[in-house]
Order: structure tokens, then sequence, then C-alpha cells
């Protein structure tokens, strides 16, 4: 199986090295410097928490024309840098595309790929990129799926990853899922931005982190309103039932280096996509009754640019 990552911030590079050390067939696309510093020196990884690095002369291209053909195309782009690639992938006869990443209009771009198989996925990694390496983490985990509740591709999901050490989740909501994950994380970027990227100055303010906690519940309940089922499961009991848990998860997002590679880092390096997604899933929220006056005093932190 012929398999293209296009894309090589932090998930990208993640998610190919995890194909080509399984041996799989993986091609990587980067642009500009950092084609050239993978082309000449292989992509290096700095591996959090396990205090080792690996460097991989994985395949790589700088474009995608309408002569290449995969089997699959992993897209982890920014949100922000999808659209400028729809055209491509329309021209390019590779029939299955898998959007890895944030995502708040789902059903829109199965509607711009009308002629491709099209499945979305959220791959656990955090981290930034530098010059000559990747510094960060990833948790071998990937929910993916449809978003028509079909079960047709699962067993065609699970062959790409046969012999991986993924731990796959299949989830054919993955449009609920997606917003779902948005409104999860929108609270904790919003703290991103109030603290300047650096969690350790609200570690003990109690009251803001509770703060972060009701929002997500906010969100969740607009989503519910709105005929959306919060997904997973858990993650709405973890804001509601289980906010003792989740207020000390915060605290060790202030205390350790967790903060920074969950959310600060991609705060940061992510802005534009941070800003769109708030602006799409506020939209969003515009259509629903339900209140969120806790949310509403973080949101006005998100840069306007």
């Amino acid at each position: 199986m012929r398999i293209l990552v296009y894309g090589a911030g932090v998930l990208g590079c993640n998610l190919a090295h995890l194909l080509y050390k399984s041996k799989k067939n993986v091609t990587l696309l980067a642009r500009g410097s950092w084609y050239e510093e993978i082309k000449r020196n292989g992509v290096t990884i700095r591996h959090k928490f396990k205090i080792r690095n690996t460097n991989e002369k994985i395949r790589v291209i700088n474009s995608l024309t309408d002569q290449d053909f995969y089997d699959v195309i992993f897209v982890t782009l920014q949100y922000t840098q999808l659209e400028s690639i729809v055209p491509i992938l329309n021209h390019n006869p590779s029939k299955s595309i898998v959007f890895i990443g944030n995502n708040t209009s789902a059903k829109g771009y199965l509607d711009l790929l009308k002629e491709k198989n099209v499945l979305f996925g959220f791959f656990s990694a955090g981290g930034q990129r530098t010059n000559k390496y990747v510094d960060s983490f990833y948790l071998n985990e990937m929910t993916i799926g449809r978003i028509d509740k079909s079960h047709e591709s699962d067993e065609w999901i699970k062959s790409i990853f046969q012999g991986t050490k993924m731990r796959l989740t299949i989830e054919n909501k993955m449009d609920d899922w997606l917003k779902s994950h948005v409104a999860f994380i929108l609270p904790f970027v919003y703290a991103a931005y109030y603290t300047g990227y650096d969690y350790r100055k609200i570690r003990k303010d109690k009251a803001y982190l509770y703060k972060i906690i009701d929002s997500v519940r906010e969100y969740y309940d607009v989503l519910k309103e709105l005929g959306y089922e919060v997904l997973p499961k858990s993650d709405y009991e973890f804001v509601t039932s289980k906010k003792i848990k989740c207020y000390m998860f915060l605290k060790l997002c202030c205390y350790t280096a967790l903060g920074d590679l969950c959310v600060c880092d991609h705060a940061k390096n992510g802005k534009n996509e941070m800003i769109k997604l708030n602006q799409e899933f506020r939209e969003l929220l515009a259509n629903a009754m339900v209140r969120t006056p806790h949310a509403d005093v973080l949101e006005k932190y998100i840069p306007c640019k």
C-alpha cells in the first residue's frame, strides 16, 4: 500500500515516523527549506518523555502532481491550509483522502471532494518543529473514520495500520467528534493566550482553572442542544461528574511541560488556525439558545489576527 503523508509538521512527521518504522511504504510531502533538510539529513524527532532521538531517511517529495498515485493520502496540514490543496487533491488520481487534525467543517470537505473517498482522523501528538528537527511526543493513538455512520471503511482502515503500534478508535461520526474536540480545546487555548503561553501563571488560580472546565461544559451543552453527540462520551463526564479529576489534570498541565506540548506550543505556532476554529465555532454557537457566560469571558483573550 502506497501511503502519502501530505504535510511535514509535528503531526505529519510523527505519523510518517510511526508508519516508516513499521516498514510501511510511506512518502512525506514537505516544502521549502524543510524539504531540503529532510532530503539531505532525514526526519529527526526528539521524543519528549522518552529521552531519545530518531533519524530516518523517509522518502520525501515537495509537490503532488496529477501523475502520482497513492492508495491513501493523509493530509496533516493546519486547518487554515486545507482549502488551498483541494484543487491539487481533485486533480490527483488517488481516491482515498484522510484529513488528520482539527476541523469544524468536515461535511464541507466531502462536498469539495465529491469524487473521493474522504475520511477524517485525529492523531494524538504535540510539540513544535524547528529548522532541523521536530521536538514532540505522540501517544500511538488515532481516532479515525467517516462522518456518515457507515462502517464500510472499517476493515480498510485497519489494513493501513496493520503491523503498527497505533491504537485505533474507529469512529464513524467524525463530524460530531471533531466539533466536540474543538469545544474541548478552545477554552484551554483561551487560557494559553491569557497567560502569554505560560500555564505556570495560573497554576495556583483555582477559580480560573475551574472557569476553563465550566467553559468546556458550556460548549458541550451547546453542541447537544444543536443535535450533535458529544464524543467521546467520557469527555462530557470529565467536565461534569468528574470535575475534580479534570481539575487535577489541569494542575498537571500547569506544573509540567504537558501544558506547553499539548496546548501552548500549538496555540502559539498555529495562531491562525486557532483564530479560524474559534470564529467558526462561535458562528455555530450563534444558532443555540444555551448561554455560555464562562466561555464568553475567556474567549475575549483570543487574538484578532
